[in-house]
């Protein structure tokens, strides 16, 4: 009864939309436009010719806001090298990146179901896990995946797995944590600093030596020792990481799972916090920083440590260094601090997977669907999927790759990333990179990969948009702590119990019988 109203529910919504996009005018975003190639249309909505002797799957995927092949698929040179080499035939859909969940919703209310289709974990609001759409793998795994079950590692598996049934083929994330604190180590270096920060304390000392060692060379006091965004975004949780909290993901605590910022430790990174607003460490506009504002006080010189995904660190040094000319620049990665009185797991909270394709239910060949993914698997496939076609994207002499990181750019072939599923491909990694990026990646993943948190409710479905909104709810209280040095334990204690009474309890109900039911061992 539970899922025929919540698909009921999902039909309503999806109807909706339907009527709003047929309302207007001009280009609704449904689809990708295709050619006008009567022939091509004919065959198909995506336009492929179908060879005779290959099974074919439907796909749908995201646009990735990226351009994207239309008409007669096969004409496309990356696509035919996929179905050449996987022995599969793609159908493949695009739809537009701003809006692909509700054109999921649209299409699955009207029964246009793909055999197969690009999601962002196991649920994302399409409904269709929640609707019991999507076919369990094992079987099929075991007997066409053999690629898979050697290269994908077991926390990508268990984050799509649910009750012992894998529920999605993932590709695993290529780091266990997903964010890592920067710093500019010519700014360590400026301020007489020789060794990165190891614990909380030690950090607290570095940053009070970039408040006071004018380390930007300009004369004035104008350094930000630490920046992060508005709203207590990800790139601040490398703060709760050092006691192991992340604040929105899933803990266990006196044998319930609650959100991170129920648990006690939580208030020593806000006690952490609090110190560095009222010592200047801070950023004092750190609550309304837009990503663009705080990206410019990066660029401009200003800031000594922020946070950021991993595979950043080079882009961050470029940028930075592009924008100081005759400054020599050094960002860096460094691993976290770990937190005073604390001994447990440090960093940010590990995203198992980065996407998963999921297969439908009523998908016309399963197997194939298997079959072309495992292919994805194989060497070949990742460097495909990573390089992509000999002689369109990189050049290959004597086993060493030359990869023309323009062509992807020149030959609209940036969307290929849709079909990555591997982690990390060292010949690929050395095709693309060199040189100082080479050695700042290497070094950010090496750290990356040696820390992190889990959250126990990774892959549990949306909860109702009232329960959702209790996540955040933790942000005014925080804010008094931190802006106007409100008593930590008093204020936050008070906050806790009051949030429990008001809803909390009953999120945190749900996320326990949800990781009892399908996550606890």
């Amino acid at each position: 009864m539970k899922n025929r109203k919540a698909w009921l529910s999902l039909l309503m919504s999806a109807l909706l939309l339907m009527i709003a996009a047929c309302g207007g005018n001009g280009n609704t975003g449904a689809d990708t436009p295709k050619t006008g190639d009567t022939k091509a249309q004919s065959e198909g909505e995506s336009g492929t010719a179908e060879p005779q002797d290959k099974p074919t799957i439907k796909i749908y995927v995201t646009d990735n806001a990226k351009p994207v092949p239309s008409g007669d698929l096969l004409k496309d040179p990356t696509i035919k090298y996929m179905v050449d080499k996987s022995g599969v035939n793609l159908d493949i859909t695009f739809l537009s990146h701003s809006n692909y969940v509700d054109q999921l919703k649209l299409k699955f209310a009207a029964s246009e179901f793909p055999d197969v289709f690009m999601g962002f974990g196991l649920t994302q609001g399409d409904g269709a896990l929640d609707n019991d759409l999507v076919l369990p793998l094992n079987d099929l795994i075991d007997q066409y995946g053999p690629n898979m079950k050697e290269k994908i590692p077991q926390y990508a598996w268990d984050a799509v797995t649910i009750n012992g049934q894998i529920m999605g083929i993932p590709e695993p994330s290529s780091t266990t944590s997903s964010r890592l604190f920067y710093i500019r180590k010519d700014w360590m270096d400026a301020v007489g600093a020789t060794e990165v920060p190891k614990t909380s304390d030690e950090l607290l000392e570095l940053f009070r030596k970039f408040r006071d060692g004018d380390p930007n060379g300009n004369g004035e006091k104008d350094e930000i020792p630490f920046t992060m965004r508005e709203k207590f975004s990800w790139t601040g949780d490398m703060i709760w990481g050092m006691w192991g909290i992340s604040p929105y993901e899933g803990i266990e605590y006196n044998g319930e799972i609650v959100p991170g910022f129920v648990h006690p430790n939580m208030k020593k990174g806000l006690e952490f916090m609090q110190t560095m607003y009222k010592e200047g460490l801070l950023d004092s506009e750190f609550l309304v920083n837009s990503s663009t504002i705080t990206g410019q006080k990066i660029t401009s010189g200003l800031a000594g440590s922020w946070g950021n995904m991993p595979e950043s660190i080079y882009a961050y040094q470029k940028s930075v260094q592009d924008a100081l000319p005759g400054v020599n620049v050094d960002v860096i990665t460094i691993p976290t601090p770990r937190g005073t009185g604390y001994d447990g797991p440090v960093g940010s909270v590990n995203f198992p997977v980065n996407k998963t394709y999921l297969v439908m239910k009523s998908a016309k060949d399963p197997a194939a669907v298997v079959k072309f993914f495992d292919w994805l698997y194989s060497e070949e496939g990742q460097i495909f999927s990573e390089l992509g076609v000999e002689g369109i994207n990189y050049a290959e002499e004597n086993g060493v790759y030359f990869y023309k990181e323009n062509s992807e750019q020149e030959q609209q072939t940036e969307w290929r990333s849709l079909f990555k599923m591997h982690a990390y491909n060292e010949t690929a990694f050395n095709a693309k990179y060199s040189g100082q990026q080479r050695e700042k990646l290497q070094a950010a993943l090496d750290i990356a990969n040696k820390e992190g948190l889990n959250s126990l409710t990774m892959g549990m479905p949306a909860v109702s948009q009232n329960l959702f909104n209790l996540y955040y709810e933790f942000h005014e209280p925080a804010a008094r702590i931190i802006v106007e040095g409100a008593p930590v334990d008093e204020t936050w204690d008070k906050f806790i119990a009051d949030w429990r009474a008001q809803g909390g309890q009953e999120l945190i109900d749900e996320m326990t019988s949800w990781y009892n039911e399908n996550k606890k061992q």
